[in-house]
């Protein structure tokens, strides 16, 4: 039991990894995990794209912390006091002219499948610091917008759901704004 706990500590960010790829259908690759009672940080996260694509990637982040007690993880609703993700690259690959065909679409397809948890959670605050959106088109041609430099969102619920919209807002008021300049 000390030995098979030691192994799994020893090769927890491979361990996180391989459950991520495995997943999502994509290679992860995780620096450095840290746990303690209260949080949780990851380093150099790098989400891979499918085999094919110009970019090598469909998601990095420098870091990413995950702030909560275990009584809480542990608790219904599932209660997360904070999570910050700084210095981050989405990047969006299109693999036809139409735009239906994306890298984010087929990395998220199964999991839209997935029935929802009967189990309530709350994020109370979600951060986001340097977010660099990189489109790739079918034709290879790539846009690099310029980089947010903070996002911050609370109170995020299985009830009100991921602020999906207010982040493609974000970028599509940034998108307008370097268009027009």
């Amino acid at each position: 039991l000390i030995l098979a706990s030691a192994l799994i500590w020893t090769n927890r960010e491979n361990i996180l990894a391989h459950f991520m790829s495995r997943q999502l259908r994509v290679p992860v690759a995780i620096d450095s995990l840290t746990l303690n009672k209260a949080s949780a940080k990851i380093t150099d996260l790098s989400i891979g794209n499918f085999p094919h694509s110009y970019s090598p990637t469909s998601f990095t982040a420098q870091f990413l912390q995950i702030k909560t007690k275990l009584q809480k993880i542990l608790s219904n609703p599932l209660i997360i006091d904070e999570i910050a993700i700084e210095n981050m690259t989405i990047c969006i690959e299109f693999y036809d002219l139409d735009g239906d065909d994306s890298n984010w679409n087929r990395i998220l397809h199964d999991r839209r499948k997935i029935k929802k948890s009967s189990r309530d959670y709350l994020i109370k605050t979600l951060t986001l610091k340097n977010l660099t959106v990189e489109v790739i088109r079918a034709d290879g041609s790539i846009k690099i917008y310029p980089t947010i430099s903070h996002m911050e969102f609370h109170d995020i619920s299985n009830e009100t759901g991921f602020p999906v919209d207010e982040i493609e807002k974000a970028i599509f008021d940034l998108m307008m704004k370097n268009i027009f300049q």
